[in-house]
């Protein structure tokens, strides 16, 4: 299945009523319910890996379509239904301090479940790393899930906020996928002209070039940074005398105002990252930061011929789902209680009736034909107010 398009995520305000909210918590615990019995664990957090899905659930549950809420309170109404559920999954983090506590809630899930918990927290880790260190975008991490398997499957939810635009932007991964190449089973946001992506399949040859530069001398690395910014000044050098001036370095994630160029390297870091075996090693070195990622990256590039992937990888549109209750701000329609309700009981009825009759899912199944088939007014979708 191919993926296009893109959804703009603004920073909302607003709080989600309390009415609301607790019809999200029954509802996403009812629908997860379903979906473990129908398509097992593994597969359940499998979907919520899919950025298409997970707007899907967003938007069932009654949230904005267009809100960074369709992140925060969608993984906070799912963390806390499955908390009363015994239904083998959970989440772990979330927004703000939630997520800094991460690591901590998989020690206690690894009391109750066996699992590998030292493993589970290098990879919450290391996704982090990914979206804030090897992926520069212009989104800053505030809110880090984890979605874990009683199996010890897993997925990872982040949101980044762009601090100037004030939008946000979602990241999934998917445990099955390449974590150094290629890791997103998607990113939901607003698609910007330039980002660094180191973890992008162009990007190959430069995390080589960076292992081996973190190899050297850091004295060496120094040397490399100020030659190159010098090239990015368009400094005189020895050929200006000799009359070939030499081109002044353009690069559009630089020159285009996203970001300058970092002032200086963190020696520290470089240094204890010559044990470094791999870029994932590296990633996770103490200190180690987005500062210091871009000026090796540019270092790759300029002297070592290396070529970086400078294309914003953003790629996703989240609006059919949101009339099958409505949205929190009214849009498509405002979000009736009555109707809301009657859902959570049909949903606990087909839960319920599931357990008895495993001839109901065939019907469901025909059902969700039916609705791939509804021709719904998605212009009537409009943004929501801040």
């Amino acid at each position: 299945m191919s993926v296009s398009g893109f959804a703009d995520l603004p920073l909302h305000t607003g709080h989600v009523p309390p009415w609301l909210y607790s019809r999200m918590v029954k509802l996403s615990g009812l629908i997860v319910e379903l979906l473990v019995d129908e398509h097992g664990i593994k597969d359940t957090i499998k979907l919520f890996s899919n950025p298409l899905f997970f707007q899907a659930f967003n938007n069932i549950i009654g949230m904005d379509w267009d809100s960074s809420g369709s992140t925060t309170i969608t993984t906070a109404a799912l963390k806390e239904a499955l908390s009363k559920k015994d239904v083998g999954i959970r989440v772990v983090g979330g927004k703000g301090v939630y997520a800094i506590n991460t690591p901590v809630e998989i020690e206690e899930l690894g009391r109750v479940w066996d699992i590998d918990v030292e493993g589970l927290k290098l990879m919450s880790r290391l996704s982090a790393k990914i979206d804030n260190t090897a992926l520069q975008d212009g989104y800053r991490l505030y809110h880090h899930a984890m979605i874990i398997g009683s199996d010890g499957t897993w997925a990872i939810i982040q949101q980044g906020m762009n601090e100037k635009t004030r939008y946000a932007r979602r990241y999934h991964i998917w445990m099955e996928n390449d974590l150094l190449n290629e890791p997103h089973t998607g990113i939901v946001g607003v698609k910007g002209n330039y980002a660094l992506n180191m973890v992008s399949r162009l990007s190959g040859d430069a995390r080589g070039a960076i292992l081996d530069l973190v190899h050297q001398d850091v004295n060496k690395v120094i040397r490399d940074w100020a030659l190159v910014r010098a090239m990015m000044r368009g400094d005189s050098t020895i050929l200006t005398y000799l009359g070939k001036e030499p081109p002044r370095y353009y690069n559009p994630y630089i020159s285009g105002a996203f970001r300058p160029y970092p002032a200086s390297i963190n020696e520290d870091a470089i240094k204890r990252a010559r044990d470094a075996n791999d870029f994932k090693d590296l990633l996770l070195v103490r200190g180690f930061g987005p500062s210091t990622m871009l000026a090796l990256a540019l270092i790759a590039e300029l002297i070592y011929r290396s070529p970086v992937d400078w294309d914003d990888p953003a790629n996703i549109d989240p609006r059919r789902y949101a009339f099958a209750l409505g949205g929190k701000d009214g849009s498509p329609y405002p979000v009736n209680r009555e109707v809301y309700d009657a859902v959570i009981d049909i949903m606990q009825a087909i839960v319920d009736a599931a357990k008895r009759d495993r001839g109901l899912t065939v019907y469901l199944r025909h059902l969700a034909k039916v609705a791939k088939q509804l021709n719904l007014p998605t212009d009537l979708v409009r943004p929501t107010p801040p």
